[in-house]
């Protein structure tokens, strides 16, 4: 048996395994604080690239088992980030997509107080490069000051996903989300004022348990005030 941890290692254990026919004991993915980098990414699109530059969630979402499967957060050096970019974009690479477990959080773990737009604007200097994407993000991300920020960045998509699960403040708390429906459509102000073009789309799950027909309506209503590009809805099951 082997973690999150040994998957760079995969091809050692296998071999290990096959020749001694012992099972490796699993690394705690809790205790790991660093980002697992494995250098340049595989592509398969011809001007498309995506990189991941975080790994792990603190947040402990009550429907969520991220943060004890990969463990918390851990964010990838910005000189290996720049580096790897640097290498596809040579090989014909226009477009790099950023995400992570939780990339919101990117730089969290880091002592001098680098944070994701600190890597954006790094990579809007990159040569070659046409366009920055960004993955799913956490509303709570988007603060004026990240927002002034991102306007500067002039190879961002003007598309950003931002995950809000529900448009009910009630719902909101028994997921343990980071935020309230005020903020995120304070959030998708923000990005409106700055990005007249923007497109937003995001995730949204119905039937959380304790979700009433009422709190049903109340997020039926937020969706349609926000007025969203698309949606992600997703029927909420539990784990067997």
């Amino acid at each position: 048996m082997f973690g999150n941890l040994e998957k760079g290692n995969i091809v050692d254990i296998v071999e290990k395994y096959s020749s001694k026919n012992k099972q490796q004991e699993i690394g705690k993915i809790e205790e790991e604080k660093n980002f697992q980098d494995f250098g340049t990414v595989t592509y398969t699109e011809k001007t498309r690239a995506v990189i991941k530059v975080q790994d792990g969630c603190n947040n402990f979402c009550s429907y969520c088992i991220i943060p004890y499967a990969k463990g918390r957060v851990r964010s990838r050096k910005i000189e290996s980030v720049l580096q790897e970019i640097g290498e596809i974009v040579k090989k014909g690479i226009k477009e790099v997509v950023i995400t992570g477990i939780h990339v919101a959080s990117y730089g969290k773990d880091f002592e001098d107080g680098t944070q994701l737009i600190d890597l954006l604007e790094e990579i809007n200097k990159i040569e070659g490069l046409k366009r920055i994407r960004l993955g799913s993000l956490e509303p709570n991300l988007i603060t004026e000051e990240f927002v002034k920020r991102l306007g500067k960045v002039d190879k961002i998509c003007e598309h950003f996903h931002l995950s809000l699960q529900s448009g009910c403040n009630e719902t909101l708390k028994r997921m343990n989300r980071k935020y309230t429906v005020e903020e995120f459509e304070k959030g998708v102000t923000l990005l409106r004022n700055k990005f007249p073009n923007v497109a937003l789309t995001t995730d949204i799950i119905v039937g959380f348990p304790g979700e009433t027909d009422e709190e049903f309506i109340i997020t039926y209503n937020f969706l349609e005030k926000i007025k969203f590009s698309k949606m992600h809805i997703f029927k909420y099951s539990q784990a067997n």
